[in-house]
C-alpha cells in the first residue's frame, strides 16, 4: 500500500502488473483489496486500480467492481481521481458487470454532467456503450444492439430533457458532442430534432457554437439548411465578425453542400452599407470586402475560396477580390487573402 501510494512506487507495480503472472497479480491485489476505495481516489494509487482493471483475471475484476464501485458509482464519478477508475472500468470490465454500475447515474445525469470530473464519466458512457451497439449492428446481432442502446437511453432522455440549457453549459456541451459523434441513428435523430429549435440561439453562444459545429459535422442535410437560412437571414456579415458565429459559418462551408457553399458565396458578394468606409461606393461595398479586414470574418472568406468549387459565384468573389487588392494590402488580416489571389 505504501508503494501504491507513491509516486515512482505506483508506477513499479503498474510496470510489475503488465509482466506479472496470475500468482503475483492475486498476491498484490490480497494486499490492496480491504483500502481500494482509498486507492481510486489517490493521486497515484488509482493508476495501479486502473491497471489491475486492464490486466486482472475476471474474478479479480469482479472484486474490485463490488468492493470499490458497487454502491459509489456517482461519488467516485465526481472525484478527481475516482473517475478516471471509473472511465477505466467502462471501457474494460465485461458487458454483464455494466448494467448494474450503470444504474446507479439514473437520477443522477444531470448532477454528473454539471460536474468537472463526473462529465467524462458521462461522455464515457456514450462513447463506450455507443461504440459496443455499432459493433452489435455490424456483427448482425440486432438483440444485443438494442439492449445497449437501452442501457444508454437514460442518459440520452435527461439530456433531452435540458437539452438548450446544457448546450450552453462548459461540461453539457461536450456530452451532446460525444452523442452526435457516436450514437446510432434513432438516438442521434432526437438529440438533432430537439436541437432544431434551438439553432439560432446557439449559434453565437461561447458553447452552443460547439454543438452546433458538431451538428454541421454529423447531422444530416436539413440540419444544415436549417443553420444556413439562420446565417442568411441574420447577415452573413455580422455573424461573421463574431468570435463564436464565425466558425459554425466556416463549418456551413466544409460541410455543406456545393449549393450551400455557394449560397454563402452569394451573400458575400452582396454590397452593404458600413459606416467604416465613408468614402466607400454610395452604393455599398461588397460584403467580402468587410469580411476580409475583420480579425473573425477573414477566415470565413479563407475557407469559402478553399473549398467551393469552380463556378461562376466563386469567379465573381474571385473577381471582387482581385479589383480590390491594392486596398487589401492596406490590411493586417487580409494578408493571407492577398497571398492567396497571388497564388
Amino acid at each position: 500500500m505504501d508503494f501504491c501510494h507513491d509516486q515512482n512506487g505506483s508506477r513499479f507495480i503498474q510496470q510489475r502488473l503488465e509482466v506479472a503472472g496470475s500468482a503475483e497479480k492475486e498476491a498484490i491485489m490480497e494486499e490492496i483489496l480491504t483500502d481500494l476505495p482509498a486507492l481510486c481516489i489517490d493521486v497515484f494509487g488509482n493508476y495501479v486500480v486502473q491497471k489491475l482493471l486492464e490486466v486482472g483475471t475476471p474474478n479479480m475484476k469482479a472484486d474490485i467492481t463490488q468492493k470499490a464501485l458497487t454502491g459509489k458509482m456517482k461519488p467516485m464519478s465526481m472525484q478527481m481521481y475516482g473517475c478516471r477508475v471509473v472511465q477505466k472500468a467502462l471501457e474494460v470490465l465485461d458487458e454483464e458487470l455494466l448494467p448494474g454500475l450503470l444504474k446507479e447515474f439514473h437520477g443522477e445525469v444531470l448532477a454528473c454532467v454539471h460536474n468537472q470530473h463526473g462529465n467524462h464519466v458521462m461522455q464515457k458512457c456514450v462513447d463506450i456503450l455507443s461504440s459496443k451497439a455499432r459493433a452489435a449492428q455490424s456483427a448482425g446481432d440486432i438483440e444485443r444492439m438494442g439492449l445497449l442502446q437501452n442501457e444508454l437511453q437514460f442518459v440520452v432522455d435527461d439530456i433531452l430533457a435540458s437539452i438548450t440549457p446544457l448546450s450552453c453549459h462548459p461540461y453539457g456541451c461536450r456530452v451532446l458532442q460525444r452523442i452526435l459523434e457516436h450514437c446510432l441513428e434513432p438516438q442521434k435523430s432526437a438529440v438533432l430534432d430537439a436541437l432544431v429549435g434551438a439553432h439560432k440561439t446557439l449559434l453565437d453562444d461561447q458553447y452552443g457554437n460547439y454543438v452546433i459545429q458538431h451538428v454541421l459535422h454529423y447531422g444530416r442535410e436539413s440540419d444544415r439548411q436549417s443553420i444556413l437560412e439562420i446565417v442568411v437571414h441574420s447577415g452573413l456579415l455580422n455573424l461573421s465578425r463574431q468570435k463564436f458565429a464565425s466558425n459554425v459559418v466556416e463549418k456551413i462551408l466544409k460541410y455543406g453542400t456545393p449549393g450551400q457553399r455557394n449560397a454563402i458565396v452569394v451573400a458575400m458578394l452582396e454590397k452593404v452599407r458600413d459606416d467604416t468606409m465613408p468614402d466607400g461606393d454610395p452604393a455599398g461595398t461588397a460584403t467580402a470586402i468587410l469580411m476580409v479586414r475583420d480579425a473573425y470574418a477573414n477566415y470565413v472568406v479563407q475557407t469559402a475560396l478553399d473549398v467551393t468549387a469552380d463556378g461562376k459565384e466563386l469567379q465573381a468573389l474571385l473577381h471582387i477580390l482581385r479589383a480590390n487588392v491594392a486596398q487589401l494590402r492596406n490590411y493586417t488580416f487580409a494578408k493571407h487573402i492577398v497571398t492567396k489571389l497571388g497564388s
